[in-house]
C-alpha cells in the first residue's frame, strides 16, 4: 500500500512526474528503503526542552471501563557518539559539511530520525560530552484515524458503559483467546475507539476552517464524508474493544474548551499537515499492515474498511495544504514546511514495551502489530511515503500550485 498511496499523493500535490525517490516498500517484514541525509555545515547545539506530561485517563461510567491515558508529550534523551553517527551514516547517510563548536554535521543515525530532508545533527541534537544527544517526542499522533490536537496535544473522551455504540452483539462471542491476550485486545481496541471518535471531532473542526478560509466545495464535501467515515469506525472498534471485554463500552462526553479557535490560512495548513498528511497517512498504512496479518473476519472486515477510508483522508489532507499554499503563497508554504519538519521528527520510532504474556499469533490473528512492528511501519512511512511527498510537494512551482488552486479533493 506504501507505494500506491504515495503514486495518489504525488499525483495531488503535482509531482506524478517526480524522480529520483527511492520505491522500496515499508511495513513488510521490518524493512524499508534506506534514507538519505543531506550534509550542511552544523551550527551552534541548541539545548533540549523538557518533555510535557500526558494526561490523565477518563473515568469508566458504572460498570464500565476507564479509558486509556491522554497521550501528552513526552521526553526521553537518546545520545550517540560520533562514531557511532559516522558508522551510521556509512550505510547511505549524506556527506557532512564542516561541524560547529568542536562537533561534527554528519546525519543523525537513520533509525532514529525519520526525516532525511533535514536530518543533522546540530539541527535536532546537541553535544554533550562527545555525544551527540536527541530529545524523543511522542506526539500522539499515527495510532489511528486523524487526532483531534488541542493546544498541540490529543485530546480523548473517557470511556462509558453503553451499548448504543455497539454495532451487534459482538460482546456475547465467545472467543478462543487466553485471558490476558483478549485483556490486552480489548484495552487496544478501546485506545483505537478513542481515537476514532476523536477523529470525528476533528474533522468537524476542520470542516468549519474549510468554510471560514473559503475552501472549495470539493474539500468541504470530502471533509463532510469523512467525518461520517470517523463516526463508523469508532463504532467498529468500540464493538471489537467490547468483543474481548465481554461487556458494551462506548464514549463518554468530549471536551470542546479551547478548540474553536478562528482559523488562519498558514495556522489551518499546519494543522492538516500534523493531523492529516502525517497522522491519517501513518494511520491507513497501519491500518493496512494490520489487516494484512490479521485472520478474524470481524477484524479483517472493520481494518478493510478504515485502512481504504483512512488513505482517503490522508489524500484530502494533502489536497487542501496543496490548495493553501497555491492561495496562501510564501507564508503559508513556510508554514508547511515547518510543520512537515516538526511532525516527522517527532513520529515515534523509539520502541515502547511490548506487552507480556501475550498469545503473540493471537495477538496477529485479531489485528494487531507489536511495539516494534508498528515502530518499524511509521518509520518506513515517514521515509518511503511522507518526507518525499512533502518535498515534492514544497518543491512544486507556484506558479504550477497557483493553477491548480481549485483542485478537486479526491472522492
Amino acid at each position: 500500500m506504501n507505494r500506491e498511496l504515495r503514486a495518489r499523493i504525488m499525483q495531488i500535490v503535482g509531482a506524478g512526474m517526480f524522480t529520483g525517490l527511492s520505491l522500496a516498500l515499508g511495513c513488510q517484514d521490518g524493512t524499508g528503503g534506506a534514507a538519505t541525509g543531506a550534509g550542511g555545515t552544523g551550527g551552534a547545539g541548541g539545548t533540549g526542552g523538557a518533555g510535557g506530561q500526558g494526561g490523565a485517563g477518563g473515568q469508566g461510567g458504572a460498570g464500565g471501563q476507564g479509558g486509556a491515558g491522554g497521550q501528552g508529550t513526552s521526553s526521553e534523551t537518546r545520545c550517540f557518539s560520533l562514531d557511532e553517527v559516522r558508522a551510521s551514516n556509512d550505510g547511505g547517510g549524506g556527506a557532512g559539511g564542516s561541524g560547529g563548536a568542536g562537533g561534527s554535521a554528519e546525519t543523525c543515525p537513520s533509525e532514529y530520525h525519520p526525516n532525511p530532508v533535514s536530518c543533522v545533527v546540530y539541527e535536532n541534537g546537541r553535544l554533550e560530552d562527545g555525544q551527540c544527544c536527541y530529545d524523543v517526542n511522542d506526539p500522539g499522533i499515527g495510532a489511528c484515524g486523524r487526532p483531534f490536537l488541542v493546544g498541540g496535544a490529543p485530546r480523548l473522551a473517557g470511556v462509558e458503559a453503553r451499548a448504543d455504540w455497539v454495532l451487534d452483539a459482538a460482546a456475547d462471542e465467545p472467543l478462543a483467546v487466553d485471558p490476558v491476550t483478549r485483556a490486552a485486545l480489548a484495552e487496544a481496541w478501546l485506545a483505537d475507539a478513542r481515537l476514532e471518535h476523536a477523529s470525528v471531532a476533528s474533522f468537524a473542526r476542520f470542516t468549519l476552517d474549510l468554510l471560514a478560509l473559503g475552501a472549495p466545495p470539493a474539500l468541504i464535501e470530502a471533509a463532510q464524508r469523512a467525518l461520517s467515515d470517523e463516526l463508523q469506525h469508532a463504532r467498529a472498534c468500540f464493538t471489537l474493544a467490547s468483543r474481548y471485554a465481554g461487556r458494551s463500552l462506548g464514549p463518554g462526553a468530549l471536551a470542546m474548551d479551547g478548540a474553536l479557535d478562528a482559523p488562519t490560512l498558514a495556522g489551518a495548513a499546519a494543522s492538516a499537515v500534523r493531523e492529516g498528511c502525517v497522522g491519517e497517512t501513518l494511520a491507513a498504512l497501519q491500518a493496512d499492515e494490520q489487516r494484512r496479518r490479521a485472520c478474524d473476519p470481524e477484524v479483517r472486515r472493520a481494518l478493510d474498511r478504515i485502512a481504504a477510508d483512512e488513505a482517503a483522508h490522508a489524500e484530502l489532507a494533502w489536497a487542501f495544504v496543496r490548495w493553501a499554499v497555491a492561495r496562501g503563497g510564501e507564508p503559508v508554504r513556510a508554514a508547511v514546511a515547518r510543520a512537515f519538519d516538526e511532525a516527522l521528527a517527532d513520529v515515534r520510532v523509539a520502541r515502547g514495551p511490548e506487552r507480556p504474556g501475550i498469545d503473540a499469533a493471537a495477538w496477529h490473528d485479531h489485528g494487531r502489530l507489536t511495539e516494534a512492528e508498528r515502530a518499524r511501519c511509521h518509520l518506513d512511512a515517514a521515509r518511503e511515503v511522507i518526507a518525499p511527498c512533502a518535498e515534492a510537494l514544497l518543491s512544486t512551482p507556484p506558479s504550477t500550485a497557483a493553477a491548480d488552486a481549485g483542485l478537486d479533493a479526491p472522492a
